[in-house]
């Protein structure tokens, strides 16, 4: 292993153009210290690889749950599923817990894991490099600094960079506009008239909580959302309590929980082969809608027209029954444009405002996101370009041919209905990687060209079977599906099915090697 220097000072530029290449300032870097980034530095520091930096941009460790603090933000699953699996003794106030809530837990990880002191903040990465000759990677930071490490984990998330809706006039509006995951706690709403532009699940929380505080909402709908009911509950002192002591309750909770997802992500995966599962289950969301909505017309405007699954969907005790105030307008008219005193939709309504939120959601599938920073292989060519060429595509979602010593916590076809789920198995199948590149004491790893193609192959036809990809999908407005038309963001396989997988899939998938004689034998 090479040796690790002493790190300078965060923004002041290091020595980088005195020293040997082979020196490294750490084994390994992360970038992103998020629930990702945060579950990377366990998953290492617990089997024994010390030496690695989480480099962080902000000032705050957290990514999704520090940036998005919107009135009524909360997970949409339950806590006994949105938790590590290690640390699931935690005193959680809530069946679905709000986002303050799970900003506190990622933190607590991080300090209870001995995390914390890898981070580095006010870290931003623009770029890195791969240097085929001493197989490391050079990471540059916003302000100048170099840093070299052997192996590079990208964990910056996935909804990390807001997405700004293309409606002209936007930077005219006179009021005050906002993000819903930059938002302004110190703009008071009471009494403002607000226009939320979007109706995904960052909107399904924020209506019902500022509804009764407005003069007068308008909530803009291009595409309406399955809105399912919600089970939620405050847990008890005595619950509290219980799951506390008795660790079996806690996996009993976690199974449970686990369990109905996997079976919603069953019913997705198999909607060709078994159509009739989505449809019933279906069936009964419709059905709650309409009950809450109490309303024929509002029915015909805010259910969707396209199959469930096509979108991720929301659950909500309180989103439909909002539309039902006095206060609250229902607008599906499209949005022509914005001028200083509101939105003109396309009928020429003219619907004045003081306040605009943006509740349009983030990059997803977009070049520049997922990582959130450039990534140049052995070959000079760029991530980003190359998914631009060739499609979105990784080998057990974590890797990517021509990009050694280079790992993804998140890669394409990879997602899911729980983050958690899905981190867990990447990084096992990561750090096996890295176990055996130490075993055999090498200093390269990289998926082989022809195993990411047979995986690929099977992952392309696999999701040809999902309802993604279904017509009735075409009109859902998914950020599940790329400009390619894949749907290159979720998985076309259950959960348990990706945790066996990336848990026992052979490491021949992998060359093992050392610079030069990496370079003799690429593929």
């Amino acid at each position: 292993m090479s040796a690790v220097l002493d790190r300078p000072p965060s923004g002041e530029p290091g020595p980088t153009h005195d020293r040997p290449a082979t020196m490294l300032d750490a084994e390994i870097i992360i970038v992103g210290a998020g629930i990702s980034g945060i579950g990377a530095g366990i998953e290492l520091l617990q089997h024994g690889h010390d030496s690695f930096i989480l480099l962080e941009a902000e000032q705050e460790l957290g990514g999704t749950w520090r940036d998005n603090t919107y009135p009524g933000v909360a997970v949409d699953i339950p806590f006994s599923s949105y938790s590590y699996s290690f640390e699931s003794d935690y005193p959680w106030s809530r069946l679905f817990p709000e986002g303050a809530e799970i900003q506190d837990y990622v933190a607590h990880c991080a300090r209870k894991y001995g995390i914390a002191d890898h981070i580095r903040y006010g870290s931003r990465v623009l770029n890195s490099e791969f240097d085929a000759h001493n197989d490391t990677w050079t990471t540059r930071l916003a302000g100048g600094e170099v840093l070299r490490s052997r192996y590079l984990v990208a964990a910056t998330g996935l909804l990390s960079q807001p997405k700004l809706p293309e409606i002209p006039g936007l930077d005219t509006f006179a009021g005050k506009a906002m993000h819903s995951a930059r938002w302004d706690h110190g703009h008071d709403l009471a009494g403002k008239r607000v226009a939320v532009i979007g109706t995904g699940a960052s909107a399904v929380q924020i209506v019902p909580e500022i509804a009764a505080t407005v003069a007068r909402l308008y909530v803009f709908q291009r595409t309406p959302i399955w809105v399912g009911p919600r089970p939620d509950f405050r847990l008890g002192r005595r619950l509290q309590a219980a799951l506390h002591r008795i660790a079996p309750l806690r996996s009993l909770f976690r199974a449970l929980s686990e369990t109905s997802i996997e079976a919603l992500s069953f019913v997705i995966v198999s909607y060709r082969r078994l159509p009739f599962l989505v449809r019933g289950v279906q069936a009964g969301v419709r059905a709650s809608m309409r009950r809450s909505l109490q309303d024929p017309d509002l029915s015909a405007k805010l259910i969707p027209d396209y199959e469930l699954g096509c979108k991720r969907p929301a659950t909500s005790n309180t989103y439909l029954e909002a539309f039902r105030r006095d206060n609250v307008t229902l607008v599906t008219d499209a949005i022509d444009r914005i001028v200083p005193r509101g939105v003109v939709t396309s009928d020429g309504t003219l619907h004045e405002i003081d306040t605009l939120v943006l509740a349009t959601g983030f990059l997803t599938t977009e070049k520049g996101n997922a990582p959130s920073f450039e990534v140049v292989g052995r070959a000079g060519t760029e991530l980003g370009a190359f998914w631009d060429e060739h499609r979105l595509q990784a080998y057990a979602g974590v890797a990517v041919p021509g990009f050694p010593n280079f790992f993804l916590t998140a890669g394409p076809y990879s997602g899911g209905f729980n983050w958690f789920t899905m981190l867990k198995a990447h990084l096992k199948h990561i750090r096996r990687c890295l176990d055996r590149a130490r075993a055999k004491g090498v200093t390269r790893v990289e998926v082989r060209r022809d195993a990411h193609e047979l995986y690929m192959q099977r992952m392309w036809k696999r999701a040809e079977g999902t309802i993604f990809k279904s017509d009735s999908c075409r009109s859902a407005n998914s950020y599940y599906v790329d400009r390619f038309g894949d749907a290159s963001l979720p998985l076309p396989c259950t959960p348990w099915w990706r945790v066996l997988w990336n848990s026992t899939a052979s490491m021949r998938a992998y060359r093992f090697g050392s610079a030069p004689e990496s370079e003799g034998a690429r593929d």
